[in-house]
This record gives structure tokens, sequence and C-alpha cells, in this order.
């Protein structure tokens, strides 16, 4: 009788989907752990004093012009954000620094300045300063260097985030001429 008590549960253990072994040990079980280590103190290195060498010069320090825009401002806007700014504000400068090439590849915003960025530096002053800038390239990363630049010289300036790309994934107007 006592076999068939032992068999009934273990029977009803694999019936269930029970399958692992248990194993019953009464011995005590020994755990080696680490001991724990305290550290006192780290060690501490003197810094030997750095010798400056100055050399007389008659050149005033270079002292960084204040920039124009605020730097609060964001640095960059959704496609969305620039389609409903173009809408609002016929002052907005739309710049392109894309290469020419590419306009005929992808198009371009209706009434964009093309002046690719590798010409962008010498070709500031044809820019106005009173106007806000929406800058935009392929994919966005020229256009940020771009704005970088513009900002560095007192434009306001902003990037288009993923480019003419992002703007027609957006299905906003393209102009192919």
């Amino acid at each position: 009788m006592k076999s068939k008590l032992i068999w009934i549960p273990l029977a009803s253990l694999l019936f269930l989907g029970c399958t692992k072994t248990i194993k019953i040990d009464n011995r005590p079980q020994v755990i080696h752990e680490e001991p724990v280590r305290y550290y006192e103190e780290a060690p501490t290195y003197e810094l030997e004093p750095v010798q400056e060498q100055r050399v007389a010069t008659n050149e005033q320090p270079y002292v960084e012009e204040p920039v124009a825009v605020a730097t609060t401002k964001p640095f960059n806007i959704s496609p969305l954000d620039a389609y409903d700014k173009i809408f609002e504000n016929p002052n907005i400068l739309i710049l392109d620094v894309r290469t020419a090439g590419e306009i005929p590849q992808d198009g371009k915003i209706a009434n964009s300045v093309l002046i690719p960025l590798q010409v962008l530096g010498q070709n500031l002053n044809r820019l106005d300063k009173s106007k806000e800038i929406i800058v935009y390239c392929h994919t966005g990363n020229r256009s940020a260097e771009a704005t970088k630049l513009l900002r560095r010289n007192g434009f306001d300036a902003v990037n288009m985030v993923g480019g003419i790309q992002a703007w027609k994934q957006n299905h906003l107007d393209i102009k192919w001429k």
C-alpha cells in the first residue's frame, strides 16, 4: 500500500508536466564566500605645478564678438513647422545649401535661394540679417553645419531637420525648376 501512495503523487506530477527531478539532501550546505574587503583610503598623488611659458606679444587677445541671435532660440525646426512659418511670414528666407546637381533629382522648396555649403562662407554678404533663415539640404547634415556658420555670423537661422527628404515625406509642395 505504501508503494501506491508514493507513485500516485509522482504520477500526478508527470501528468501535469512536471519533469524536474527533486533531490532531497539533508546535508548542511557550505557556502564559500569571499571575505569582504574594506579599503581604508585611496592613495593620493600630488600634481606637479605646470610652468606656463609666456611669450611677450603686442597682439590683443582674441575676443569673440557677441552673437546677435539669442541662444535660447531652438536650433532645429521640423518640415511641418517650417511650412507653417513660410506660409505665415513672407519675410522668411529659405536657404538651400545643396549643390545645383541635386535639384533635378529631388526638387526644391518654392522661392528658396541656392547657395551650396562649400561657398556659403564667401557669400554671406548676399544674405539679409534682418530676415529669419530656414536652412535645408538633402537630409539635414549639411544644413546643420550651415546653420552653425550663419548663427556664428549673426544671422537668425534654423536648421530644417531631415532636409528635402523629410519635406517630401510630409507630402509638402516641391518645385522642379
